[in-house]
């Protein structure tokens, strides 16, 4: 009998009904991309907290609390030295600022009268890099031996090795920045795209320049050479920058290239409500670029005449010329004229184009950027390239912003210094007498617990530093470009972890080192290009790690070097199983966090504590 409201349905055979009747694969086949794994990652979290949590209760109940206040026990002596170390890198800044005061040219196309080479070196330029040689070696010089010989403690001499470190990549690239930019004054080159230099070779160990492309008078012969050459392949055209030479065979400086396509690549700003989840930063940048057709730069010009940021007549734009009714500049860089094959549409909103390669436009000119304040603020910014002009953010400075940045900076360098006394300490030292014992596995052990504390480490050191205090700087001095990182923990292989977990260093070695390297005139090739970079980078994690550990045996320089058999051995990997299968990704986490990391800690410290013992 059928009940009211109830619908039976009745199937024949209903025990013969097909269940097996289409193929289909398993749920955890990589096939299938439709599976959310969240309960997964969720369970898998859980226990991972319930395995920390065991550690901190075992590590309380065998060491008790071990933490202790910052810096208490350090000798005066130490905080003496640090400061004189750290006073040593502020006078280095100066004494640059002098140095390019001395260099500036009486007036601008000077190498017609003064007869100098077609490059525009002559014996004053040769003079002004001897001089900023001098004082990059004063810079490492300095506060490297302040800390080897006088300060004890390895955490006040890292504060001062890393303040040495980062000023002298600052150094180098405001020498090389003015170098290009003081040459191109003397030459006439308002445009900055007629550089002789592109057109030189070393021959006999002298610079030749050849006669009709390095003669810039002569403009119009040199765009018809210009425009005779092939475009060669341009980088942008490729993922991102790879310090792998099979990818740069066929490596050219072009019209197109873009520092890091991937960086470039990120969503452009858009004006969005508070409580989206975009981010406020990006929209603010976005209001600037569309109320301002050029973003406000570091000189912070306002129209005080201080000749600093003022993007008049003299500034160096391409469009200055063409556009003389436009108002004065707040800075920035200057957005290039609209292509003719893809105009704006009408009642578009205008938008800030980032400028080719050879389109260099900055809003303050040579030599106006020579200014005690504008060197200042490049010391402050979140950056090590230097240029005469950056993008900056309109508006005042938000303070609940800096004030989330400043606490979860303050949060992360808490929690790092209970990590490293509460848990590393008591992991070193056991690993201290496991190496004494020669008791091989004893140490493995204390290497692979080293590993999770290591790896927590570097996570809350990497927010902090990078996170936090990056984005809190710059909300300070309102820098726009706030690309600080990529996404490195995704990385299939370590060339793209190196090139994209630390941006400032990356861009740096590309623009510095790199390019100018197999570039003309040195036209390196692109092998040489790598090892020299990876050499400069192990010379300095040398220098960061070794001096203020007291330990110079080339630990962290070895290290680096490794990485470039690495790199081909993980780059192998992904073309062999593809990007996809995750291999290239799992090298990169067991040779950097699980191994390499860990290991070169409890080399260090064991030294550390070997010299300091007798």
């Amino acid at each position: 009998m059928n009940h009211p409201g109830r619908a039976h349905t009745s199937l024949p055979y209903t025990q013969a009904q097909p269940v097996h009747y289409r193929p289909r694969v398993s749920v955890l086949d990589k096939e299938l991309t439709t599976v959310s794994y969240h309960g997964l990652v969720n369970f898998l979290l859980l226990l991972l907290s319930a395995s920390l949590v065991r550690l901190a209760i075992e590590n309380y109940l065998k060491y008790g609390i071990l933490v202790s206040i910052p810096g208490g026990g350090v000798p005066l002596r130490d905080w003496a030295l640090t400061l004189a170390g750290l006073a040593a890198v502020v006078a280095s800044l100066l004494a640059a600022y002098a140095i390019e005061r001395s260099a500036v040219p009486a007036a601008p196309g000077r190498r017609a009268k003064d007869k100098e080479p077609a490059a525009g070196i002559g014996a004053g330029e040769k003079r002004t890099l001897l001089l900023h040689g001098a004082n990059l070696a004063c810079v490492l010089g300095l506060p490297s031996c302040i800390t080897y010989f006088g300060i004890y403690q390895p955490a006040l001499g890292t504060v001062v090795m890393a303040t040495a470190c980062i000023m002298f990549l600052k150094l180098y690239s405001l020498a090389a920045t003015n170098f290009d930019l003081r040459r191109a004054y003397c030459l006439g080159d308002r445009r900055l795209s007629n550089d002789p230099l592109c057109h030189s070779r070393i021959a006999g160990g002298r610079l030749v320049v050849d006669g009709a492309s390095g003669n810039s008078s002569s403009s119009s012969s040199s765009s018809e050479t210009t425009q005779a050459r092939p475009d060669p392949t341009p980088l942008a055209t490729r993922a991102s920058f790879s310090l792998h030479a099979r990818a740069l065979d066929s490596f050219r400086v072009s019209a197109n290239d873009r520092i890091d396509a991937k960086a470039d690549a990120l969503p452009r700003p858009r004006a969005r409500h508070r409580a989206a989840t975009a981010s406020e930063t990006l929209r603010r940048v976005a209001d600037a670029a569309t109320s301002n057709p050029r973003l406000r730069t570091a000189s912070g010009s306002d129209g005080d005449g201080d000749g600093d940021g003022d993007g008049d007549g003299d500034a160096i734009s391409d469009d200055a010329a063409s556009a003389p009714h436009r108002r004065r500049a707040s800075g920035g860089l200057t957005p290039p004229p609209p292509s003719s094959a893809a105009p704006a549409a009408a009642g578009a909103s205008p938008r800030l184009e980032r400028p080719s390669r050879r389109a260099i436009s900055y809003a303050v000119a040579y030599p106006r950027n020579v200014t005690l304040r504008n060197f200042g603020y490049f010391w402050l910014a979140p950056t090590l390239c230097y240029q005469p002009s950056y993008p900056r953010t309109a508006g005042p400075i938000r303070k609940s912003f800096l004030a989330k940045r400043l606490a979860e900076m303050a949060i992360m360098c808490a929690a790092m210094h209970v990590v490293i006394q509460q848990y590393a300490a008591p992991t070193l030292v056991g690993s201290v007498r496991a190496i004494d014992r020669h008791d091989l596995f004893g140490l493995s052990e204390r290497v692979l617990k080293l590993s999770v504390v290591s790896a927590a480490i570097w996570f809350i050191g990497f927010y902090a530093i990078f996170h936090a205090g990056l984005n809190a700087l710059a909300e300070v001095l309102r820098f726009a470009d706030r690309a600080f990182y990529l996404d490195w923990w995704n990385s299939v292989d370590l060339a793209a972890y190196w090139r994209e977990w630390n941006l400032p260093i990356h861009y740096f070695c590309k623009r510095h080192i790199m390019v100018p390297l197999i570039s003309a005139p040195l036209s390196l090739p692109v092998g040489a290009g790598v090892l020299l970079t990876f050499l400069f980078s192990a010379i300095m994690h040398e220098l960061l790690f070794g001096i203020p550990t007291h330990c110079l045996r080339g630990y962290s320089f070895v290290g680096m070097m490794l990485q470039i058999p690495l790199i081909q051995l993980t780059q192998w990997l992904v073309r062999l199983r593809g990007p996809e299968s995750g291999l290239g990704n799992a090298v990169f986490w067991i040779s950097f966090c699980i191994v390499g990391q860990p290991l070169g800690v409890v080399q260090y410290y064991y030294t550390w504590t070997k010299n300091n013992s007798q």
